[in-house]
């Protein structure tokens, strides 16, 4: 669903451009699904991810496109750090943030003062995506967002799948997709060049279960917002995070196949 930040309609006209026009950041690489589409598209895509070995294995195994996307093998902070000291500091249309990993998130990447940074990196009408990957009932889903929502001036949130309330958990992946301007998200409707020719792509790339921002609006922690002064109130829900994210892990596969790997 990230893909859909290209779905987000310009305020006007004027800033109406073709894909091949654009250019495009995404901060953590995965298997590449995300800048792979975007390449795809035609947008020049620089990818920052700070593990090597995650690079090999999405070159090796996911296909990952050589035209139009190029991979830095850097840890996101110094990247983001190193581009806004440069005299003409390079300017986004897209900036995509997925660093979800193992069940926990890197705090230091989701910090007021790191969304500040990546707001600096947009153009005038630029799009961010985030991607969340957590339990919506624990306190670092809500730290998350209202930290995003105090950085940028119009957001809409989005779920992955239908929440169920009879769980007493509830993991999914959380997508929040901000303007860098204060006018509304709208997204237009996906066409069938917009999927790539993919099924799958056509069950999910449209934002479709979206969750109000009041949802997240009280603070049970008693912490509202990321700071780099605390971000010891995200990362001490780690562990329990991470025990969530790979007892649901565990029911994807046999329990043969995790104890081999």
């Amino acid at each position: 669903m990230l893909e859909a930040v290209r779905l987000v309609q310009p305020e006007n006209d004027v800033s109406l451009k073709s894909d091949g026009e654009k250019i495009s950041l995404v901060i953590g690489l995965g298997i590449g699904t995300t800048p792979a589409a975007l390449a795809t598209h035609g947008i020049d895509t620089t990818v920052v991810e700070i593990d090597p070995e995650v690079v090999n294995l999405a070159k090796e195994h996911f296909h990952i496109p050589e035209k139009k996307l190029d991979i830095i093998v850097e840890d996101a902070e110094v990247f983001v750090n190193k581009a806004l000291e440069t005299n003409e500091t390079k300017l986004y249309d897209y900036v995509v943030h997925d660093v979800f990993t193992g069940g926990v998130e890197p705090s230091a990447l989701f910090t007021r003062e790191f969304m500040q940074q990546l707001a600096q990196l947009l153009k005038e009408d630029g799009v961010i995506a985030i991607n969340y990957a957590g339990d919506l009932k624990l306190p670092p889903a809500g730290l998350v967002v209202r930290t995003v929502l105090s950085v940028f001036p119009s957001c809409r949130i989005f779920r992955e799948g239908e929440a169920s309330e009879a769980q007493d958990s509830d993991l999914t992946n959380l997508m929040i997709f901000c303007k860098r301007s204060p006018s509304p998200v709208q997204f237009r409707e996906a066409t069938e060049e917009d999927y790539l020719g993919s099924v799958s792509r056509k069950s999910y790339l449209q934002p479709e279960f979206e969750i109000d921002a009041g949802f997240f609006a009280a603070s049970n922690s008693g912490v509202e917002i990321v700071t780099e002064d605390n971000t010891e109130d995200l990362s001490m829900w780690h562990s329990q995070s991470a025990a969530n994210h790979w007892k649901i892990m565990r029911t994807v596969l046999p329990a043969d196949v995790w104890e081999s790997w």
